[in-house]
């Protein structure tokens, strides 16, 4: 079945744009992989990144050789998979296994450097029964390589043949690619070279580790091939969901109106963490850009199934609801969104498939791993200082925000969602600004785009803790306590380089009880 999208109204912004791309053949344009419909010829990063379009047709490739590797892990008594990666290279491969529920081995996904977080992963598996899926792009992903040092110095002291116990997954001829030969890798999955990472959901990067975990990859490109049909070239523009998605969203931040609110039930729930990332790096840049919202009070008119309501946030209500029938029917959702956000990156006249500000907050992360980055012209803040509530009554309320961003570089545990989760609910209740909170250094390859390059007026909560566990990279000299603090550090630089302002909250060791008296202090600074 095809994932069904309904929309309550076709405003008069979405017509005119409809008749401009008819009148253009923007949408047969669009499938013959033109990259011109975005920008000049050869503009970078354009006519090299257009191979999601085909997917559901040329991952096909892939199916036996996963099917290969799910019988491997199956003999070998394989009970674990972690995945390292980031950004588009790790959050379509968690929202599946959160959504299609393999009966293979548990996937767990890593994509923190928080020395805790690695901690807790490593104690949670054993090197023999587990295998490691390291997933960069690039191959040269800093994160990524320094999470494969870390577990492939713990297999090798445990494990006779550690390679055997990992699979890479890059670009060919990368840097990893070389690596995974070098150490004698299980396997390395070529991905595709004209896909994005962010578009990267039907490659091998949400194939491969959807597969090991049980999903069937072959009814995901099903899925994916069905939504693919009714977004066609020859499909009424107005019936095609990619198009009015997209240009529902777009048509509306050229109003002023820049974000777009999403939640999801039944098999979807987990969807939006997928889409906000996909939305907010490719729009969000020029000074443009459509802030997505993850979650909130679920709106009346979808109140159960396996649904994703869509509210271009005017206070009127969700905008449009996509249903969908099977829980495969996830890859055929993704499709249309990957369409659909492309298609509103024509409208806001922007490059959809480049990330110019995450790859600022790279170098001045490792600007500060130098020693090098300048001190911020506000130290950060602990926890305990008198001077807490009243800097966040100034960033919170001496001008409204047009959105409020906590980013939390804290190891991801059950109880700071609960308290995170609390922090925005009392953001959003007392400051009248929609409030999003993401992880680092994982936001920093998604969500981090917008908040630099794209519409100014959010403001920004950065929180970090001392964390329990000091460990060294392996095969560096470096311990991935001072890479999450040089992280921080940079996107805070960059932040502030782009006029945003940006609190930085030091909680101290005990994360749990800092983070009950952050909550305190913005309780006390919205009062």
């Amino acid at each position: 079945m095809t994932p069904r999208l309904e929309s309550r109204t076709i405003s008069d912004e979405v017509l005119a744009e409809a008749a401009r791309w008819e009148r253009d053949g923007l949408m047969r344009r669009v499938w013959n992989a033109d990259p011109t419909v975005w920008g000049e010829p050869g503009t970078p990063e354009l006519a090299d990144r257009l191979g999601w379009l085909t997917l559901p047709s040329t991952s096909r490739d892939l199916v036996p050789i996963i099917g290969d590797l799910a019988a491997e892990a199956h003999g070998s008594a394989i009970r674990d998979i972690v995945l390292c990666g980031m950004g588009g290279s790790s959050l379509a491969p968690e929202v599946f296994a959160d959504s299609l529920l393999g009966t293979g081995p548990k996937l767990t996904v890593l994509d923190s450097t928080h020395p805790d977080a690695v901690a807790a992963v490593d104690e949670a598996t054993s090197p023999d029964t587990t295998w490691y899926v390291i997933s960069s792009k690039s191959g040269s992903t800093l994160e990524t390589l320094s999470l494969f040092h870390w577990f492939w110095s713990r297999v090798s002291r445990e494990v006779s043949s550690p390679g055997s116990h990992f699979i890479a997954i890059t670009d060919p001829g990368s840097l990893l690619a070389d690596l995974a030969i070098e150490r004698n890798f299980r396997t390395v999955v070529g991905a595709d070279p004209d896909v994005g990472g962010r578009y990267s959901a039907l490659t091998a990067f949400g194939l491969v580790p959807a597969g090991l975990t049980g999903a069937d990859p072959a009814a995901m490109l099903d899925a994916a091939a069905d939504a693919a049909a009714v977004c066609g070239p020859d499909v009424d523009l107005l019936e095609n969901p990619a198009f009015v998605l997209g240009a529902t969203m777009a048509t509306k931040a050229l109003s002023g109106i820049d974000k777009v609110q999403m939640v999801a039930g039944g098999s979807l729930t987990s969807f939006p963490l997928w889409a906000e990332q996909l939305i907010a790096e490719s729009t969000g840049k020029d000074g443009k850009g459509i802030v997505p919202i993850d979650g909130g009070p679920f709106p009346s008119t979808a109140t159960d199934g396996s649904v994703i309501a869509i509210d271009v946030v005017d206070g009127d209500g969700a905008d449009m609801v996509l249903t969908t029938r099977g829980a495969y029917d996830i890859a055929g959702a993704m499709f249309i969104f990957e369409l659909a956000t492309a298609i509103a990156g024509e409208i806001l006249g922007i490059h959809p498939f480049n990330q110019p500000d995450v790859e600022i907050a790279k170098r001045l992360a490792a600007s500060a791993m130098a020693g090098e980055l300048a001190k911020p012209a506000q130290p950060s803040i602990a926890i305990d200082d008198d001077a807490l509530v009243p800097v966040l009554t100034s960033l919170l309320t001496e001008h409204r925000p047009s959105y409020v961003s906590i980013h939390a570089y804290l190891a991801p545990s059950s109880s700071s969602d609960a308290a995170l989760g609390s922090l925005r609910e009392l953001i959003d209740a007392r400051c009248g600004s929609y409030t999003t909170v993401g992880y680092g250094p994982r936001f920093l390859h998604s969500t981090g785009q917008i908040h630099k390059g794209g519409p100014p007026g959010g403001v920004f909560i950065q929180i970090l803790d001392d964390p329990q566990a000091t460990l060294r990279v392996p095969e560096t000299e470096f311990t991935f306590n001072e890479l999450i603090t040089a992280q921080a550090a940079g996107d805070r630089a960059a932040l502030a380089d782009r006029g945003r302002s940006v609190v930085s909250v030091e909680l101290g060791r005990d994360t749990e009880t800092g983070l009950r008296l952050l909550i305190d202090a913005a309780r006390a600074a919205l009062q």
